[in-house]
């Protein structure tokens, strides 16, 4: 028998919950204690999630004071529904514990039934889950309202939720969360470097400097790069939808909006559906800039390149924090992970951003050289040294390192043999050249790096402990890309330096498709996609989509990498991206199309395709 539905007028989104519930298999009488928090897996999502929770912790500090209610709290969850923070008094919040309303607890649908974080997910809008309309029995003691936090640059961040007492009336409680969601996504795109020209508007001048305003950044060309909630409820731009150029979203020429926006005082515009708006225009200076334009502005011997591997990704972050303090010290760096995972992009940062910056930066990849000449290419020979040597002799790439940094690539394939010479080198400061009678001294900062479990392979004999403890001084792992949080900023940053002379966007579904692939090869083989894809744009166009990716990000099958995001081979993952377009747009074909970024034909196939699968 299947359970009761509170009837609750125009409240579909409950029973279409309900519904789904049933499906998960979940049981509404279940008393079953919540599963214990995993301490490991909240660590690394507040990690994940720092930038977040820097941003919304204060302003959810200041609504839970301004509730002054004993049975209420605040909580902040990330898109999958696992709770970040809380924010509550003492006697609500020992019984919400019980129930796990409480940091590292899931509360995805399929976990807890109908609530209003995991509905609000779901929905990608605002619910509202009252008493009796929880699906699990144990949480109907609650009222619970949350809403998306949505990314400046599209997409959802975080959900904010209030849940209180069911019992106890909080008046007005939908509008002060949407008003605190909105603050925190005004501090959000605030912090944003990116953007030509930032644009305030409201249909009311007296809004325009509270966070009531909207508020969307442009490029030089008029691209949109970034809005707030509100800039997309007053241009109609469709949740889950790509940003649109100005042109299509107001009736004034882009230009003329460029010689205004100097000028002090609010300005009128015309949205494209000729309603009036007030407005203020700002030129911004844009911070951060491709590493190729950074390279050529900034002076010898100035700078930080650290700054340029930041996109935002906590891990990424931490290695540049801890390889920077580093730099300039008699420290080796060992950088490890996957790859193509951008190892040797950190070790050239790490170069650039220390005191041997001007001295030279000399890279050697031991698994690209033959066994019997990576002695000789490390240490160099005397004339004569061996047949085939030059007559003159030669310097090796550690006596060409001398003042700068040696950069050892794939020291995990370097020979045992040759282990224990380089272990020398290190300790005496000095290099013999084959043939030669005398040691000479160098001096250099070393970086190496490996794909390989080096400390394993200690363990099988394969590696010298003694040489990992000389290299390790500071070893940093580096995350795989289909791991990093800042997969987005990744891409656009890419597609800037792969197209300096033009900006190019990339289409909502466009990027979606790309962040579902395994990507074995890493930033190398995003950056290959990329390129092929712009290769593929004619000169007319601006924007990305997914008829421009190489046909292996559509065709290629086979099981994902272990550990891969990526949920079957890469064909799964596009039908299952069309069909949560599609019902995101509620069947609609045209729209699901435009956001996907490809012609109704080309998505009647995909479909097709999908029901053939099934």
């Amino acid at each position: 028998m299947s359970p009761s539905i509170p009837a609750r007028p125009h409240h579909q989104q409950i029973r279409s919950s309900w519904s789904r519930c049933a499906g998960y298999g979940l049981a509404p009488g279940n008393l079953l204690a919540p599963q214990p928090v995993d301490r490991v897996q909240l660590s690394e999502r507040l990690e994940a999630n720092a930038r977040l929770i820097s941003f919304a912790q204060p302003i959810m500090e200041h609504l839970h004071e301004a509730l002054d209610h004993a049975s209420s709290m605040v909580l902040l969850a990330d898109r999958e529904g696992m709770i970040l923070r809380a924010f509550g008094d003492g006697g609500f919040v020992s019984r919400a514990q019980r129930v796990a309303l409480t940091p590292g607890a899931r509360w995805a649908e399929q976990v807890m039934g109908t609530n209003a974080i995991g509905t609000a997910i779901h929905e990608a809008g605002t619910v509202a889950v009252i008493g009796d309309e929880h699906y699990l029995e144990r949480n109907r003691f609650l009222t619970c309202i949350a809403t998306p936090i949505q990314a400046p640059t599209g997409g959802t961040l975080g959900i904010l939720d209030l849940s209180s007492d069911v019992r106890v009336s909080l008046p007005h409680a939908r509008a002060l969360l949407h008003a605190t969601a909105g603050m925190i996504e005004h501090r959000l795109l605030g912090s944003l470097d990116e953007g030509y020209l930032s644009l305030c508007f409201s249909r009311h001048a007296e809004v325009l400097g509270s966070p009531l305003e909207a508020i969307a950044l442009f490029d030089e060309n008029g691209f949109m790069l970034a809005c707030n909630s509100n800039a997309r409820q007053l241009l109609g731009i469709t949740a889950g939808g790509g940003l649109p150029a100005f042109g299509d979203c107001f009736s004034i020429d882009w230009r003329r909006l460029l010689t205004l926006a100097g000028e002090s005082g609010v300005l009128e515009l015309r949205c494209s559906q000729g309603r009036p708006l007030a407005a203020v225009a700002r030129l911004r200076q844009p911070q951060r800039r491709s590493i190729q334009v950074a390279a050529r502005e900034r002076p010898s011997g100035v700078g930080d390149s650290f700054d340029e591997l930041d996109h935002g990704d906590p891990r990424m972050r931490r290695a540049v924090d801890r390889a920077r303090r580093i730099a300039g010290r008699d420290i080796a760096l060992l950088i490890q992970g996957e790859t193509g995972c951008g190892k040797e992009w950190f070790a050239r940062a790490f170069h650039r951003s220390g005191p041997r910056r001007n001295a030279p930066w000399v890279a050697v990849n031991c698994a690209s050289i033959p066994s019997t000449l990576i002695e000789a290419e490390l240490f160099g020979y005397a004339p004569g040294a061996f047949t085939g040597a030059r007559a003159r002799g030669a310097r090796g790439k550690i006596q060409e390192a001398h003042g700068g940094t040696l950069f050892l690539d794939e020291i995990g394939d370097m020979p045992l043999a040759l282990q224990a010479v380089l272990l020398r080198v290190l300790e005496t400061r000095s290099v013999m050249p084959l043939g030669a009678d005398e040691e000479v001294a160098v001096d250099i900062g070393l970086v190496c790096a490996s794909h390989r479990p080096l400390q394993q392979m200690v363990a099988d004999g394969s590696f010298r402990a003694d040489l990992l403890f000389r290299l390790n001084g500071l070893t940093v792992w580096l995350p795989p890309l289909r791991d990093r949080a800042d997969f987005d900023d990744l891409v656009r940053h890419i597609l800037r330096e792969e197209s300096p002379a033009r900006t190019v966007r990339i289409a909502a579904g466009t990027l979606a498709l790309l962040r579902h692939q395994p990507w074995p090869g890493n930033l190398r083989q995003l950056r290959n996609v990329l390129r092929v894809a712009l290769a593929m744009l004619a000169s007319d166009e601006h924007e990305l989509r997914v008829d421009h990716l190489p046909e292996e990000c559509l065709e290629a099958e086979g099981p994902a990498p272990a550990g891969s995001a990526a949920a079957g081979d890469l064909r799964t993952a596009e039908l299952r991206l069309v069909r949560e377009c599609l019902e995101r747009h509620a069947g609609n074909v045209s729209a699901a199309a435009r956001e996907l970024g490809i012609t109704r034909t080309t998505l009647y196939r995909k479909l097709k395709l999908s029901h053939g699968r099934r």
